[in-house]
């Protein structure tokens, strides 16, 4: 009887199928080089594309926000919503009757305060995830510092000199009409992680060189605010922005470029005449 060798011809020369090999260490670590050579070209592309993507969906966000805001004018004869906070045991709050309820973000366990806030209340968003930027990876903890593993509710704040707290530090007005150009100021703004407590974001004048609320910088070194006429940009960062080390509730600038940061925001607010700066201090460049 004729043997058939199903490998086919093996003899010099011959054509068909060679014969099963192992693969060597060598090639295998060849293998694992080439991928990791290409995991190191398109990680960052990734990381690049999901913080345009997180940056978007923020900047919808506050769209939806400001569209709220807009709304609530249009229902009460064009005031603006509460936007008022107040320090009870130890911590910073927005009061109750605010655009955002009871709030302290670092501090809230749950979405309570802004299901009992105006917007949510009144029908304006009832979104809950449009609180909350989705880059934004803080957790909760308690008034003592410890952290719960809760994600926090709320990313976003409010500028106070809409609605809120009148005081020496800022100009506040009840009416969107009450000012000349309200298109050229912000009223909502994604608020660092380190700074954000309640809902009402502090901006003190020019020439003033003192963060005393911080924007956030999550969408690569990019912050997103919404203004009175309905629009939310991105802005870029000149400097990084975080909050350490700050001195006493507020932080000189670190730098020029953190200063002219600075400087855009304060443009985009209030001026108060009688508002006495920081003096002495002339940030360069490191």
């Amino acid at each position: 009887m004729l043997c058939m060798n199903h490998r086919g011809p093996t003899q010099p020369g011959a054509t068909g199928p060679r014969p099963d090999r192992a693969v060597t260490l060598v090639e295998l670590l060849v293998v694992m080089a080439i991928l990791g050579l290409l995991a190191s070209l398109l990680l960052p592309a990734l990381g690049r594309a999901r913080a345009r993507a997180d940056g978007l969906a923020c900047l919808n966000n506050l769209k939806q926000l400001q569209l709220a805001w807009q709304m609530y004018g249009d229902d009460f004869q064009g005031r603006v919503p509460p936007n008022r906070s107040v320090w009870t045991n130890g911590l910073w709050r927005s009061t109750p009757d605010s655009w955002i309820g009871a709030s302290s973000a670092p501090h809230d366990p749950d979405p309570a305060p802004i299901e009992q806030g105006l917007f949510f209340r009144l029908g304006y968003n009832r979104a809950l995830a449009l609180y909350r930027c989705p880059a934004d990876g803080s957790r909760v903890r308690t008034p003592q510092g410890r952290e719960l593993g809760l994600r926090r509710t709320r990313s976003y704040s409010m500028n106070g000199i809409w609605g809120g707290r009148a005081n020496e530090m800022q100009t506040t007005v009840e009416r969107a009409d009450a000012v000349a150009e309200p298109a050229r100021l912000f009223v909502f703004v994604d608020e660092a992680e380190d700074s954000i407590d309640d809902a009402h974001f502090l901006v003190w004048p020019a020439p003033d060189v003192r963060w005393v609320n911080l924007p956030a910088g999550r969408h690569a070194q990019r912050g997103v605010l919404s203004f009175a006429d309905g629009r939310a940009e991105l802005w870029v960062w000149q400097w990084p922005k975080r909050f350490h080390p700050r001195q006493s509730y507020w932080k000189t600038v670190e730098s020029l470029a953190d200063w002219n940061d600075l400087r855009r925001l304060q443009a985009a607010t209030l001026p108060r005449a009688d508002f006495v700066p920081q003096t002495g201090y002339h940030p360069v460049e490191p």
